[in-house]
């Protein structure tokens, strides 16, 4: 009978084709949403792993290996990109422990069948199924990793199987294999190929042999027995096994002959060729400092190694050589002035000296620099008008508000009338207090923020006068990157410690701010690099002579506990630290000279013999000018130098010399008549002022409390009318004269022909 069907009813085969469909969209249905569990579903260990730190290489500017940074307990883990990483060594790999990487889906059933096979006919664990992605993902589960395949709980390989299927949904075969070889773990606190080759030859990983590449492949299934460094034998034997199977199997032969024709004398040289790797620690402050700001895994630094390598032999002979005096650490920098380029960092003379604290990097600590700040504050003059040709009095003179701040220069003496010139280089305490008592404290902290000096934001502030004499603590680094704007044209550039590329000129960088101007910058380098204006205080030659144009500013505080040197030619910059971290003084025999001589020393070994000269000013042209007044000289005037006077600036004739005498302005009375000297002064030059006390002083009373000194100047009578607390008394000239030291507060009223002046001070107890 023949069955009979509807019009309606689907044919057999349509039936068929429809179920066959709807089971190949469950099918792929399912597949899709395993493919999206596998690649989609949370895996932290993933995660945790792409965060992971790495060792950093870090090279001078040259290519020169300085560290590579270990991580936790001193391990070594260096990455390489897939790229870098030798073909041949991937390819040994790869047949060692997955032969069908790029076949499998991050499990291989081949090789499950084949090892249950094995390991049942053998009755014993004869091999196992982990791949490459498998072992991977026990690295990523763990930390830890072993190529020995087949250990571990059934349930582990399981969770494996499944991290695997999860790494081959998310990740390319070439990531998986990079990934890999990067944290393979070799014991020895090394992690990686880059690393294993340097920990077992001392060797860079293209500089490997084909029979060293084979003894690395074989070293993590037992590193305590195929180690090359303890064991040459076993490590050479079970390398040479592996090479003899990838010799004879015929694609990897073909595809790689090298590999395939290891002499028995490659064998012996991988034996003897083996040696620990002695990792290299140098710039550890500077390196301590970069690290915590990398994200990359191998850094380039601006620094040069040779250059380094000196300037610490330098800081650290001195440092031993004048140990006795307590000097028991330094610190140095170099800048390359064009770029901002730091090209040498000594933190201190011996890292690892902990009682010294040879850790506390000296460039960065905060010391107070002295007198090295004084070229700050005279450029700021010149900004603020004043001019070349100034003369500045270096006479005895009181300065404060609410406290008395009588400053002395370093040799206890008094100049007298001092060229502009003259008073910053030889580094004269007196005429730099006049010069901010005239600027205002707010104004040059100002300028010292905007020239970088982060330091001093609130500190400048309580130093008061004494910041012109640097009484408040930078560090080296804002030191060394303020002076290196000078011959930079005031021009204030980022410091970097990266190797500047040659489309990224520093000079151009958004950071770069014109901090002074380009003349005003151009003469402090005139003042500070000539030779004959800083023989008052240096003398002549010494640690300031090179056979190219180079300038020079030290410091000296706290008792020598902080001695600074700054120097500069036009191309580089190098400042100079001397002291101790303890806080005990110095022993004032060393003084600034030393780390003078080191700046020079540097700066010769940077320059050689020659090197450019520094710019000259555009808007000034050199004149003669009177050495003593800064006038237009006159045939009156002894002594005549040349100095910087603006175009269309006309000096007025010096009115000092007249025939063969001098007279001084009134401001020099005290001064004139401390010492015998030839001459006289004009003591009607300047208007009635008192000059000390000044109104507001408070004067502390106690033992050992003196007379209050009076001096005033100026006046057009050679008889000063006094009135103190109601007396009254006359004082014929020089107005130099004292009052009783008396608690209390007290008025003080003088009168010089028809002129008048009047303060109040007090004495507190």
């Amino acid at each position: 009978m023949k069955a009979k069907y509807s019009a309606e009813a689907p044919a057999p085969s349509t039936r068929f084709v429809r179920q066959a469909g709807i089971a190949a969209a469950v099918l792929l249905a399912a597949v899709l949403g395993l493919f999206i569990l596998l690649r989609c579903s949370p895996y932290p260990d993933l995660e945790r792993f792409r965060e992971r730190p790495w060792s950093i290489r870090f090279l001078d500017r040259n290519g020169k290996l300085l560290q590579i940074t270990a991580l936790d307990e001193g391990l070594r883990r260096e990455y390489r990109p897939l790229e870098e990483i030798p073909e041949e060594l991937r390819a040994i790999i790869v047949f060692s422990e997955d032969r069908r990487f790029y076949d499998h889906i991050g499990i291989d059933p081949l090789s499950i069948i084949r090892a249950l096979f094995q390991n049942l006919s053998g009755r014993r664990q004869v091999s196992g199924a982990s791949t490459i992605t498998m072992q991977l993902a026990r690295i990523l589960a763990t930390g830890e990793g072993s190529l020995a395949g087949g250990e571990g709980a059934l349930g582990r390989k399981l969770a494996e199987a499944w991290n695997a299927l999860r790494l081959e949904a998310r990740l390319s075969k070439d990531e998986i294999l990079e990934f890999y070889l990067n944290s393979l773990p070799f014991a020895f606190q090394t992690e990686g190929a880059a690393s294993a080759a340097r920990t077992f030859f001392a060797s860079e990983l293209a500089m490997l042999s084909p029979a060293q590449m084979f003894c690395l492949a074989v070293i993590p299934r037992r590193p305590g027995s195929y180690n090359p460094l303890d064991h040459p034998e076993a490590c050479i034997a079970a390398a040479a096994e592996l090479q003899g199977r990838f010799a004879r199997s015929a694609r990897p032969a073909a595809a790689y002959p090298l590999l395939a024709a290891v002499s028995a004398g490659d064998w012996d040289y991988a034996a003897v060729s083996a040696r620990r790797f002695v990792y290299p620690f140098e710039m550890p402050h500077l390196i301590r400092l970069a690290a915590g700001e990398a994200r990359k895994t191998e850094i380039v630094l601006s620094a040069e190694l040779e250059l380094q390598q000196y300037l610490e032999g330098l800081v650290a002979g001195n440092v031993e050589r004048y140990y006795q005096y307590r000097l028991t650490n330094g610190a140095a920098m170099v800048i390359n002035n064009g770029t901002g380029e730091i090209l040498a960092w000594v933190g201190s003379a011996d890292y690892s000296n902990q009682e010294a604290g040879g850790q506390i990097d000296g460039v960065l600590a905060l010391n107070q620099p002295g007198s090295s700040m004084k070229p700050f504050l005279y450029a700021l003059a010149l900004e603020q008008g004043f001019a070349p040709t100034e003369v500045l009095a270096d006479v005895p003179m009181n300065f404060g508000t609410e406290a008395l701040y009588i400053p002395q220069n370093f040799n206890n003496r008094f100049n007298g009338p001092m060229l502009f010139r003259s008073a910053l280089a030889s580094s004269l305490n007196i005429p730099a207090v006049y010069l901010l008592y005239r600027l205002g404290l707010e104004n040059y902290r100002q300028f010292l923020l905007s020239l970088g000096f982060d330091s001093l934001a609130e500190s400048a502030r309580e130093a008061g006068l004494g910041l012109a004499l640097g009484n408040a603590p930078v560090s080296l680094a804002e030191l060394a990157r303020a002076f290196s704007a000078l011959p930079r044209d005031g021009r204030l550039l980022p410091l970097s410690w990266l190797k500047a590329g040659p489309d990224s000129p520093a000079q151009d960088a958004p950071e770069a701010s014109q901090a002074i101007s380009p003349d005003t910058a151009r003469i402090i380098c005139a003042f500070l690099s000539d030779r004959s204006a800083r023989v008052l205080a240096f003398g002549a030659g010494g640690n300031f002579e090179t056979a190219f144009q180079a300038m020079f500013k030290t410091g000296t505080a706290n008792q020598y506990q902080s001695i600074v040197a700054l120097g500069a030619s036009p191309e580089y910059t190098v400042a100079v630290w001397m002291g101790n971290f303890t806080g005990e003084t110095v022993m004032g025999k060393t003084g600034s000279s030393l780390p003078a001589a080191i700046v020079r020393d540097t700066l010769v070994f940077l320059q050689g013999s020659k090197g450019p000269v520094f710019a000259e000013p555009e808007a000034y042209s050199l004149q003669p000018v009177c050495a003593l007044s800064g006038m237009r000289p006159t045939e009156d005037c002894i002594s005549v130098v040349r100095e910087y006077v603006a175009h269309g600036k006309e000096l007025e004739d010096c009115t000092w010399h007249r025939g063969s005498s001098i007279s001084y302005p009134a401001e020099y009375q005290a001064w004139f008549a401390a010492a015998p000297r030839q001459g006289s002064v004009d003591y009607a030059s300047r208007p009635l002022e008192i000059i000390s006390p000044r109104d507001g002083f408070e004067f502390l009373s106690g033992p050992g409390a003196r007379e209050i000194p009076v001096e005033v100047i100026g006046g057009r009578s050679d008889t000063l009318e006094v009135l103190y607390d109601g007396r009254r008394f006359t004082q014929a000239r020089p107005f130099v004269f004292f009052l009783p030291h008396e608690p209390g507060s007290h008025s003080l009223t003088v009168r010089s022909g028809d002129e008048e002046q009047s303060l109040r001070f007090s004495v507190v107890r």
